[in-house]
């Protein structure tokens, strides 16, 4: 899996919103939804959470991004992810900083991941969202991180679904 899709996968997440909550436990809400929106391929639900001025890490606008969606939905079937654990600070300003760790697996992968062991691969995931109506990622970094690099409380979930780690 290439470590583009894990950016796709904050993306996701980050649209929706629920009334009567909290604006931390919305944003938690937000990167929960993630995970299904990235399962379903859904490049424009993601791009339609960015700002107008999003930028990514690459330098990466919207347009390029969804480019970059498109080409991995294409090239990867079955894409199952796993949100680890999430960290959120919320400014006074209206915008909240959000990290995160999340396993991607695909394909006969993840069929047999019980019987073959975990053999996904985890990213850590940092972006900073702004409420602009709602909740938009204005921009994102993420990287490839090994099993040890996760966060303690990613590792304990991750353990939880795959024993064997």
């Amino acid at each position: 899996m290439n470590a583009a899709l894990a950016g796709l996968i904050f993306l996701a997440a980050l649209g929706g919103s629920c009334r009567g909550r909290s604006e931390k436990d919305i944003v938690a809400g937000v990167i929960a939804d993630m995970a299904a929106r990235v399962e379903k391929k859904d490049t424009a639900g993601l791009i339609a959470l960015l700002s107008a001025d999003y930028r990514d890490f690459a330098g990466r606008d919207r347009e390029q991004t969804r480019a970059m969606a498109d080409e991995y939905f294409r090239r990867y079937r079955g894409i199952k992810t796993k949100l680890l654990a999430t960290r959120i600070a919320m400014d006074g300003d209206g915008s909240a900083a959000v990290e995160f760790d999340v396993s991607l697996y695909s394909g006969v992968a993840s069929a047999l991941r019980k019987a073959v062991g975990f053999d996904g691969e985890n990213y850590r995931v940092a972006c900073r969202l702004r409420r602009e109506g709602g909740w938009r990622v204005g921009e994102a970094r993420w990287e490839s991180i090994p099993l040890d690099g996760l966060f303690p409380e990613s590792l304990k979930i991750l353990r939880e679904v795959f024993p064997e780690l």
